[in-house]
């Protein structure tokens, strides 16, 4: 069953499923080549909420001869959740910290972008970001009457959202990921929040945008049975050539990571590594995925190998899930095992949430001890 809309469909014959997983790989194209560092081990933690505790942390790794390529920052690092900038109060400093673990211990860094610019009057902050896709005019327009920005709300609350159709969108994130890289010389980036999610919202957020007649209300049949715009943007906003959100929102990750990659290639001329929530079919020849927002249980440890090999069938080969997991608190067997797991993960990242426990190696070396082993030894 279809809600409607137009659609291309492929059919692929083959022997075997390796025939079948080649012929689907020779439509979506190869997939991207990322740095070797890619492959190394990873860490994060939504709540390193200080430049300090980002140096606290890797030398902790430094100190106790672990390997550590990656030094990533959640949300925390930005002033007011706001895309393309950096808290002047709690990370000072941060892109010295940067310079410092490159310089001296070739260790690479990764900060969140979320797809929600912050949205701000200029009389009140001059957030440029905001003022500059205003300018450019690339930010998807509300269904009310096409021309007004459509505004969702996410970490920064109301927030207007690039649109990958506007023809000037590319250049408009390229400019901004530039200004960004003159404060803090990151090596990949990391995008959340691109499904697109509007995670306060149900579609629209303000009765003045919503569509005289939602498209939702037409479609022949839902799709999961669930309201479609349930934290996510409406169906009825319209891009730069006319496409509804309703036909396009499977895309808006894909063509946010395009558009990342291009800039890392033409700008950077660097091997590209992105990591993206959202996904669709292609997505691997630009960038990479992690498996999202799991929990710490023996049952998402296990969730993890068959996604892991689902990405890597579907074209996306750098692939990988929260080790020790997100939500919830972690426990030193669980989180020892998932370390064993995890090495094999072409992605290997611990990250956890703000409101849990640590998870980092040294947290459990008195819990997971067995003689005289602990579970930095077995790492």
């Amino acid at each position: 069953m279809a809600t409607g809309g137009v659609a291309d469909m492929y059919f692929f014959v083959g022997a075997n499923p390796d025939e079948l997983t080649k012929a689907y790989h020779n439509i979506i194209g190869v997939p991207v080549l990322t740095p070797q560092w890619a492959l190394g081990w990873h860490q994060c933690k939504w709540g390193y909420s200080t430049t300090k505790a980002l140096e606290d942390v890797v030398d902790q790794f430094v100190s106790g001869f672990l390997p550590l390529e990656t030094q990533w920052s959640d949300i925390d690092y930005m002033d007011s959740y706001k895309d393309f900038t950096v808290d002047p109060v709690n990370f000072a400093g941060l892109g010295d910290f940067v310079k410092n673990i490159q310089t001296k211990y070739n260790m690479k860094y990764i900060p969140i972008v979320d797809a929600g610019v912050a949205q701000r009057l200029p009389s009140l902050d001059n957030y440029d970001a905001y003022n500059a896709g205003v300018t450019a005019d690339v930010f998807i327009k509300a269904g009310s009457d096409n021309t007004t920005i459509f505004t969702g709300q996410v970490w920064a609350v109301d927030a207007a959202f690039p649109d990958w159709f506007a023809q000037k969108a590319g250049d408009y994130w390229g400019q901004m990921f530039t200004a960004f890289h003159d404060m803090v010389g990151f090596n990949g980036v990391w995008l959340d929040m691109n499904e697109a999610s509007n995670m306060l919202c149900t579609g629209t957020c303000y009765d003045d945008q919503k569509a005289s007649m939602p498209v939702q209300n037409n479609l022949p049949y839902i799709p999961s049975g669930r309201d479609l715009e349930s934290k996510a943007i409406s169906l009825d906003a319209v891009h730069a050539d006319g496409t509804l959100e309703l036909d396009a929102h499977s895309l808006y990750g894909t063509m946010e990571v395009h558009n990342t990659h291009k800039w890392f290639k033409d700008t950077q001329k660097e091997r590209t590594m992105i990591i993206s929530r959202s996904s669709y079919a292609g997505m691997g020849k630009y960038g990479s995925r992690w498996l999202g927002d799991n929990f710490s249980s023996p049952e998402y440890m296990a969730y993890s190998v068959t996604g892991v090999m689902g990405n890597n069938i579907a074209g996306i080969t750098l692939a990988g899930s929260d080790i020790c997991g997100f939500i919830y608190n972690t426990t030193a067997e669980l989180c020892g095992r998932w370390y064993t797991l995890g090495a094999y993960y072409p992605f290997s990242r611990n990250h956890n949430a703000w409101n849990n426990e640590p998870q980092e190696p040294w947290v459990f070396k008195n819990d997971f001890a067995y003689g005289t082993t602990t579970i930095t030894d077995v790492i």
